[in-house]
């Protein structure tokens, strides 16, 4: 991998207003980094963008696109979790939408700048809780019976898959790919839930989950970890293997048909 405290080293990440990826960022930033920071909020990210849209994912690319021409890392961290169904702006079921087409579509339409750098890394967040994830072929957005664990489990799975079918289709390019299990992890995805606003309770939190700093050593540890041999995922503790789920080759393949006809690409 390049030099990471180069200042010729563009990072791009997503998710960085808050949480892991912006002590992501921070860390980057003290290696002496570029780091193009993608979120909902003008203020403290470098490219807004809204990440549940597809146009604004591609208008946010287009800027990318133009301004940094080689780019060596694509830090895929934007994340949400819904108690009831929503959609995007694009009518796509909003965990679906945020949690995997987000990062499909992105990194489909930087991948050229990423394979110019000539030694590039594509780093996708999912959780170690997608081994109990389904992917529902049938029912992809939930259309039937909503439920929100469920929706984020299979969003989870698919991050895999994606990292997977990707690797497979890079090649020798220069580019690689890998996904991270961050651990556990105190962020905004709890916001919803009764049994973190219940301040009484959160000091056990605390003490049980992870800081986004201490998930941010994960993601920076997988920016150059030594790829493995067999579909693997990386965490702290070094590399583990896939879920069996996302070792389906004709499953991943499936996934990937319906993921670039949802946002309308030939990826």
């Amino acid at each position: 991998m390049p030099d990471t405290g180069s200042s010729t080293y563009v990072c791009v990440i997503t998710g960085a207003s808050r949480g892991i990826g912006r002590a992501t960022a921070e860390k980057m930033k003290r290696r002496g980094a570029t780091v193009v920071t993608v979120g909902r909020d003008p203020a403290n990210d470098t490219i807004a963008c809204d990440l549940a849209s597809l146009a604004s994912i591609r208008t946010a690319a287009t800027e990318i696109v133009g301004r940094w021409p080689c780019i060596q890392l694509l830090v895929n961290n934007a994340g949400a979790q819904h108690l009831r169904r929503e959609t995007s702006a694009d009518g796509i079921e909003a965990t679906l939408a945020v949690n995997h087409l987000a990062p499909f579509l992105l990194t489909h339409l930087l991948l050229p700048n990423l394979r110019a750098a000539g030694s590039a890394r594509i780093v996708t967040v999912s959780s170690s809780l997608a081994r109990w994830g389904k992917i529902d072929f049938d029912d992809l957005e939930s259309t039937r019976r909503y439920n929100g664990t469920r929706a984020y489990l299979q969003s989870k799975l698919a991050n895999i898959m994606f990292t997977l079918s990707l690797t497979e289709r890079l090649g020798d390019s220069g580019v690689s790919a890998v996904c991270v299990y961050p651990g556990l992890v105190l962020t905004d995805l709890m916001r919803e839930r009764w049994w973190w606003r219940a301040w009484w309770l959160r000091p056990l939190w605390r003490a049980l989950f992870l800081s986004p700093n201490d998930a941010a050593a994960a993601l920076i540890a997988a920016t150059d970890a030594p790829l493995p041999d067999e579909p693997a995922c990386y965490t702290l503790g070094g590399w583990v293997p896939a879920p069996p789920a996302a070792r389906d080759a004709a499953a991943r393949r499936r996934l990937w048909t319906l993921s670039e006809h949802l946002i309308g690409v030939d990826f």
